[in-house]
């Protein structure tokens, strides 16, 4: 179009459209320059573009800026076109290359004279231009706090519908790979596994720089032995997991549940059925074409932020996890005794004969009630251990039956006698102990090989020292060649060898017993680092009312006890490291373990005796809110 088109059109002459494009109209009626206005605006006579702008004139070309690399800009593009075609308004786009610089692209973009402009780039930005409207659409939620017309959908979002679903069908360890733009997906899924104080060590990811780096490296880190679901950042790396598990022996999803963070028809057929994301980019692109159309015809002020959520397509390609299968099995090698708890005022010391106000006998030893503990907290407990032919050993075989601990690995012994403890309680339920190790004595490593099955199907050992140092040497050998993780209670224990420290993982002395294994006028902090020299990967080191210490390469860290006043110490330690060993297994945090081992420990000294003293999993979850809020605390201490 020409200025003669113009006046054609009008029905003026040419010197009376330059009249009144250049503000020379003094002569020429209203009725006649709104005319002449009317058509420019309507035929989008380019020329007068300075005009147009400063008499708030439409072009009707509204620009679209978006990343070459989006995969959602074939629907992005399309549409924002069916929404400007249906309103009368034709669209500029503009691909931006990853080596290009948005400023660039909108500097271009700019002397086209258009009404209004969508940009959707990975950048943080924000343009103020008084006569182009602009809004923004965005899929990783970074955008500039003062960018208020703005259109969103985090991928962190879709990371966390994934975790949630993942979880809720018992997925606790699982991979992920993504290329470097879809990182958000990942930070989604780790939010997800701090809010439910799962350790983020469970997520096994690859981030790679392109996808011949992930066929490279990124499969054989994220499909590894205990991974039961994989999820993938787009499309390409979905069909490569496929195919790599495939060539392995793995089939989705009966062996590997897989999750795709975006979605593509293909994904309907490959394997059974892809689950995946689906982004709201139609009706993201629509609002916001829609919303900047408003603002160009009603001429008002930008002054939303809308927020999308991703939608979780659920196909077959997530399989439910029994119980069975993702429960950690724990095997516990250590004493079972009977144990015969004698009440009085003070504990009697040399020469003092007290009177006893009540005497209980009772189903006890460290390994039993560890084994109880475990199982009464939903662990799924093994037991290796000995027992005497005797009515003690029928007894205390039995009442662990009962609890649901598992007894393959416990034997009876011809020679001896079932283990015995004898158990002094004072009017404060502080108590000390004398015990007969009786048949335990005779539980050794020949024993520990015959059950050697057991430690290949467990994450987790509980030693303690009421049995011999070459059987406990023997387990942590078994330990090391299983993969298994040691944690050792060192209760009757005066000297810890070089050999022993190498292959614990958690050693979790009392004070007194801290004070035994390392000697000296050291603090409790530099005993508990002496012990990590020795090979100790954590020291763990209970105080009693004054709470718990821990120790490791990362913290040194004081815990407050919990809120509990204490009839019956006896079980404390017992019942402490039986739930840090649940918690870890169901791969929460240590920091949350040891508070959640404080207050199950906490309810056991509330009651009187050991293995009926161990509270179930409902008891503990009373205290939920609470041991969540005492972990978010010290995790924003540690952070602050």
């Amino acid at each position: 179009m020409n200025i003669q088109e113009v006046a054609r059109l009008a029905g003026v002459s040419i010197s009376t459209v330059s009249k009144v494009m250049n503000g020379k109209a003094e002569d020429i009626s209203e009725p006649t320059r709104k005319k002449v206005l009317k058509v420019i605006e309507e035929n989008n006579y380019i020329p007068y573009a300075k005009y147009r702008k400063k008499e708030g004139l439409r072009s009707g070309l509204i620009g679209l800026i978006v990343q070459r690399s989006n995969t959602n800009s074939h629907e992005l593009i399309m549409s924002a076109e069916e929404v400007l075609k249906n309103r009368g308004y034709q669209l500029l786009i503009r691909m931006l290359d990853d080596d290009e610089t948005l400023d660039d692209a909108m500097r271009q973009m700019q002397k086209r004279n258009l009404s209004g402009m969508i940009i959707n780039t990975e950048e943080s930005t924000f343009y103020q231009d008084d006569y182009l409207k602009t809004v923004y659409l965005s899929d990783t939620g970074r955008f500039d706090e003062s960018q208020k017309n703005t259109f969103y959908c985090q991928r962190s979002e879709a990371g966390r519908q994934i975790a949630r679903m993942l979880l809720s069908a018992g997925h606790r360890t699982i991979g992920a790979v993504f290329l470097e733009q879809e990182r958000g997906i990942l930070k989604g899924i780790e939010e997800i596994y701090r809010e439910e104080n799962l350790s983020g060590q469970m997520i096994n990811y690859y981030i790679g720089e392109d996808m011949a780096d992930i066929q490279r490296n990124g499969m054989t880190l994220c499909i590894a032995e205990d991974v039961t679901a994989v999820v993938c950042g787009n499309v390409m790396i979905t069909g490569c997991v496929v195919e790599y598990a495939e060539q392995s022996g793995i089939h989705v999803p009966e062996d590997l549940s897989c999750v795709c963070a975006d979605d593509e028809k293909i994904l309907e057929c490959l394997c059974c059925g892809i689950t995946a994301v689906r982004y709201p980019v139609r009706r993201m692109t629509e609002d916001a074409a829609e919303y900047l159309l408003d603002l160009i015809e009603q001429k008002r002020e930008s002054e939303i932020v809308r927020k999308y959520l991703p939608e979780l397509i659920k196909r077959n390609s997530v399989k439910k996890q029994n119980a069975g299968d993702f429960a950690v099995k724990m095997v516990i090698v250590g004493s079972m005794n009977m144990d015969n708890l004698i009440e009085g005022e003070q504990i009697p010391l040399n020469g003092q004969t007290q009177i006893a106000k009540n005497i209980i006998c009772s189903a006890g030893g460290k390994g039993g009630n560890q084994a109880v503990g475990v199982s009464r907290l939903g662990g799924s407990a093994y037991m290796i251990g000995r027992l005497g032919k005797d009515a003690d050993g029928r007894t205390l075989y039995r009442s662990l039956g009962n609890y649901g601990v598992n007894l393959e690995g416990v034997e009876f012994d011809d020679s001896s006698a079932s283990g015995k403890a004898f158990i002094h309680i004072d009017q404060n339920g502080e108590n000390t102990i004398v015990v007969y190790r009786g048949a335990n004595e005779n539980l050794d490593g020949c024993q520990l090989e015959r059950y050697k099955v057991i430690f290949r199907k467990c994450r987790y050992c509980l030693l303690s020292s009421e049995i011999s140092k070459e059987t406990i040497a023997a387990a942590i050998k078994c330990c090391k060649e299983t993969g298994t993780k040691v944690l050792l209670k060192p209760s009757a224990i005066e000297e810890l060898g070089e050999k022993l420290l190498n292959g614990v993982d958690y050693l979790i002395p009392n004070e007194m017993e801290l004070g035994k294994i390392i000697s000296g006028d050291q603090t409790l902090e530099e005993k508990a680092q002496e012990l990590l020299h020795g090979g100790v990967e954590n020291v763990i080191v209970t105080l009693g009312k004054q709470g718990a210490y821990l120790k490791n390469r990362k913290y040194s860290l004081y815990f407050p006890s919990a809120p509990f006043h204490a009839v019956d110490t006896t079980g404390g330690a017992d019942s402490f490291i039986s739930a840090l060993a649940v918690a870890l297994s169901e791969d929460k945090d240590l920091i949350y373990a040891v508070i959640y081992a404080m207050y199950a420990a906490g309810i056991t000294v509330t009651r009187y005796g050991v293995q009926e003293a161990m509270p179930d999993k409902n008891t503990v979850g009373i205290y939920r809110e609470e041991i969540d809020a005492r972990y978010h605390r010290m995790m924003k201490q540690i952070s602050g």
